[in-house]
């Protein structure tokens, strides 16, 4: 059976060069019996990371003269060489385990149904990366910012895949999961690139999500099977603390794109809601029990900039914020 299926594995750079050199050295035991393909797509990386790249005489190799962004030069990857069953976009700050891969492409194609598998991610420590989730709605937000604990605890949190309350250990179907392992087969695409490449980065994990699942197709979390991430580890080279509103900002362009701009400000003032509601318990908190709740002290204040981003959709829609979304210049494209 493996000798038949083509895949391909797709990794866009940007000085990431170490942790690249690490997830390349452990593709050949991660993909198991699988002959993959093997496409790195450099977005002009200043340190290195073509020559690192290159080192592994198995791979391709592209490099970019400029910064194109994470869709443009992960389609670039993908669409390199030959075509294949299965199309793995794999971020370079990932260091699948032996077999991991391979898993999850038997699980894909043992299941006619699966558009896209992805595993469970873990931090250095083996702590969970929550990367599963319901898409944004309205209901969503609410449940996020009014339920107490309380309930979240007993079943609502699990339901809605929140943060804290979902623990992606089972294998079950879930509505989007952010791209740093995507595994795709290749025929639900349809002949259409993976990504879209409306934007220069972020938001193109959850619009291949969601254009599968109105397809037809199921998205299915694999959690017995893990795959360490760093995480960030560009994004947070070039924009730091900006993150949140360069990922929320296209996530808008997003949701008003497919579902309207009246839904986009309807979920827009549900966000902002529950922002005036949540930020003072946590001052509240970080105030009277420092030891234990500092830490968010500092989420009340990072708030602010996504907060002003949720006004203005309100008073003036999408498009208000649309110059916040970014591109290029010294920014960022290699991972989510």
């Amino acid at each position: 059976m493996h000798d038949s299926v083509r895949v391909k594995v797709g990794i866009v750079s940007w000085n990431t060069g170490a942790l690249l050199d690490r997830c390349l050295a452990a593709l050949p035991a991660a993909l198991g019996s699988f002959d993959a393909d093997v496409v790195v797509v450099d977005n002009a990386s200043s340190d290195g990371s073509v020559e690192v790249a290159r080192r592994h005489p198995s791979v391709t190799v592209v490099a970019n003269d400029a910064n194109l962004g994470y869709a443009r030069a992960m389609n670039q990857a993908l669409a390199t060489g030959d075509p294949a069953d299965v199309v793995i976009a794999l971020n370079p700050d990932t260091e699948p385990a032996p077999g991991s891969l391979a898993t999850l492409v038997e699980r894909l194609l043992a299941d006619p149904t699966l558009g896209l598998v992805v595993p469970r991610l873990a931090g250095a420590e083996g702590d969970l990366q929550h990367s599963a989730y319901r898409f944004p709605s309205p209901r969503v937000t609410l449940v996020v910012s009014f339920v107490p604990n309380l309930l979240l605890r007993r079943g609502i949190g699990r339901r809605f895949w929140l943060e804290g309350f979902a623990d992606h250990e089972g294998r079950t179907d879930v509505d989007w999961a952010i791209g740093a392992v995507h595994v795709i087969r290749a025929a639900a695409l349809d002949g259409s690139p993976p990504y879209d490449e409306t934007w220069f980065m972020y938001a193109e994990d959850i619009e291949l999500c969601w254009r599968l699942r109105r397809a037809g197709w199921r998205i299915r979390l694999e959690g017995d099977v893990v795959v360490a991430h760093v995480g960030n580890a560009a994004g947070a080279q070039a924009w730091g603390a900006d993150r949140t509103v360069r990922w929320l900002v296209p996530t808008y362009q997003w949701y008003a794109r497919d579902r309207g701009a009246a839904a986009a400000r309807a979920w827009a003032v549900t966000n902002l809601a529950g922002y005036g509601w949540l930020r003072p318990k946590w001052r509240a908190l970080a105030r009277f029990r420092p030891r234990r709740f500092a830490h968010l002290a500092g989420w009340a204040s990072e708030a602010a900039a996504p907060q002003g981003v949720h006004r203005r959709v309100v008073r003036n829609g999408v498009e208000s914020v649309a110059h916040l979304a970014g591109g290029p210049p010294e920014d960022v494209a290699g991972d989510q």
